[in-house]
């Protein structure tokens, strides 16, 4: 019996050679999303309902065979990103930076429990390490059943695309939602200097929460670009947001990839993470 779902399931009307193509997963709550890039083109995008709480052979089946119902095999592509939505992340200076150190960073921002796996990844945009957790048992199964790819948190993904907006105005930001809760990242100045997660529980809290750390950075609300993506913002939190924040825009993913017009009607920016370059 199939302990998972296909949610949606895009695909160009071409051969996808994998050896030329990155597959991208982004882990989520209850399952995950992915995309398939050849060079800069998206080749296909989809998401599965599935259980990856289970332990490391239980999340490998289920990732496994979720692919595997759509004819994806897991080898021979050029790279694999798993992106897992960390809550608790830090970023360390590339020079300053020492791998026997990865907890002590971390205990700074959050408590850190037995049951957490402790990963980095380096950015070369922002010359940075950054550290994260997630869970032990998505982590191992993952790895082991795909030994080479490249695990990445959201927030370094936020970074870097917020990173090259950035050179081209003074204050940039870039709000990602998922659920009740929301990712925030801030460049001021072309300066990286916020990156953190809130929980919110009305848009009256999600603005708060926003403008509050504008004040602590003392940064104009009017003077600052200010993006969104993520999963579907209803009308009263737009409105709230620009309200409050006179630039606010959804994120151009058609600005480091081409979209053909197969993937129409889909909501790109749910699929930000798995899209970024």
């Amino acid at each position: 019996m199939e302990n998972f779902s296909l949610v949606k399931f895009v695909k160009q009307s071409c051969t996808i050679e994998q050896e030329r193509t990155d597959l991208t997963i982004c882990i989520t709550k209850d399952g995950f999303l992915f995309s398939l890039i050849e060079g800069y083109d998206l080749r296909a995008l989809g998401e599965f309902k599935a259980s990856l709480l289970g332990g490391i052979t239980s999340v490998m089946s289920s990732i496994r065979d979720c692919l595997n119902s759509i004819d994806i095999r897991l080898f021979n592509f050029a790279n694999i990103r798993i992106v897992s939505l960390a809550d608790k992340d830090v970023f360390v200076p590339y020079k300053l930076y020492e791998p026997t150190k990865m907890k002590d960073y971390l205990r700074s921002v959050a408590h850190i429990s037995g049951n957490e796996t402790i990963l980095d990844s380096v950015s070369s945009r922002l010359n940075a390490v950054s550290v994260f957790s997630i869970p032990m048992q998505q982590h191992s199964g993952i790895k082991i059943l795909m030994p080479k790819a490249k695990f990445l948190s959201q927030h370094q993904i936020m970074a870097e695309y917020c990173f090259d907006i950035a050179q081209l105005s003074q204050n940039t930001a870039i709000l990602y939602k998922r659920e009740k809760k929301c990712d925030l990242v801030i460049f001021k100045n072309t300066e990286f200097v916020f990156s953190n997660t809130f929980e919110f529980s009305t848009q009256s809290d999600m603005i708060y929460q926003i403008l509050f750390v504008f004040d602590k950075l003392q940064i104009d609300s009017e003077e600052i670009i200010f993006l969104i993506t993520g999963q579907d913002f209803t009308m009263e939190e737009k409105h709230d947001l620009k309200k409050y924040i006179k630039n606010v825009s959804y994120t151009n993913t058609k600005e480091s990839i081409n979209i053909s017009n197969e993937f129409d009607g889909i909501n790109i920016q749910n699929y930000f993470l798995s899209l970024v370059k």
